[in-house]
């Protein structure tokens, strides 16, 4: 017996596409919604083993179907261009995302790979996703902050970094509490070894785009995506100066 399918799709003809590709394909379309109050209906009513959602009814769908049946898989279908929603969908419990011009789409396919477990992602999209997650991770620390850490590396106290910037020894701490709050550092020595982590402070700049580089200028191989190391004396410099502003 084949796939029981709820298809959710705001326009009746390309409902009527999909449900003749998925039926040739052995699948049993339980149900079809084109709102978000029908889809959830429906779901409730048909129990179906997955579902399909076009992005034009909205993530909204995705959230209210994986609150009422969240163990029922979900595979958004998109316009091209869409795929910067790709993020927005999986939050919302979608376990594919598909565009609608993809040359090797195959619907039937896609949904017997979610429904034996796994996720399936158009390329772009999953390209977006990568993009989207890396600048939800990037803390945007202030230049000051930025400032303030790099003293911190050096193995400056909050007193020395305050003379060093102009700033009273109270302002240096706030900068470095909104900082390790930031790269979710529980001390300044974890803030600074996330920090260089993150490339944001050392000896080499970030990239501006999502590529790494080596110290050469050059795009960086497998073997050069490692994290750079403080020097020994480097930290043992800050885990100093940690332990005398820990005691003001």
């Amino acid at each position: 017996m084949g796939a029981r399918v709820l298809l959710v799709e705001p326009n009746r003809f390309v409902r009527a596409g999909i449900r003749a590709e998925l039926s040739r394909n052995g699948a049993e379309i339980v149900a079809e919604a084109s709102s978000a109050d029908e889809a959830v209906a429906a779901a409730a009513e048909h129990r179906p083993d997955i579902v399909l959602v076009d992005l034009e009814a909205g993530t909204e769908v995705c959230d209210r179907l994986t609150a009422r049946l969240p163990e029922t898989p979900i595979i958004v279908l998109a316009e091209p261009g869409d795929e910067t929603h790709v993020a927005a969908a999986i939050d919302s419990g979608a376990r594919g995302y598909l565009l609608k011009d993809a040359a090797d789409l195959d619907l039937a396919a896609a949904v017997e790979r979610v429904l034996s477990g796994e996720s399936v992602l158009d390329p772009r999209a999953a390209a977006a996703l990568i993009d989207s997650r890396q600048r939800a991770a990037d803390p945007k620390l202030s230049r000051q902050e930025l400032k303030v850490l790099r003293l911190v590396a050096e193995g400056l106290t909050n007193p020395e970094i305050g003379s060093r910037l102009h700033l009273s020894r109270h302002t240096v701490k706030e900068y470095l509490s909104h900082a390790m709050r930031k790269l979710e550092a529980s001390n300044r020595i974890e803030a600074v070894r996330n920090a260089t982590e993150l490339g944001l402070i050392g000896d080499a700049p970030r990239p501006a785009s999502g590529l790494a580089y080596n110290r050469t200028g050059e795009p960086a191989r497998s073997s050069d995506l490692k994290v750079t190391p403080l020097k020994i004396d480097q930290l043992r410099a800050v885990r100093s100066r940690h332990d005398v502003d820990q005691s003001r």
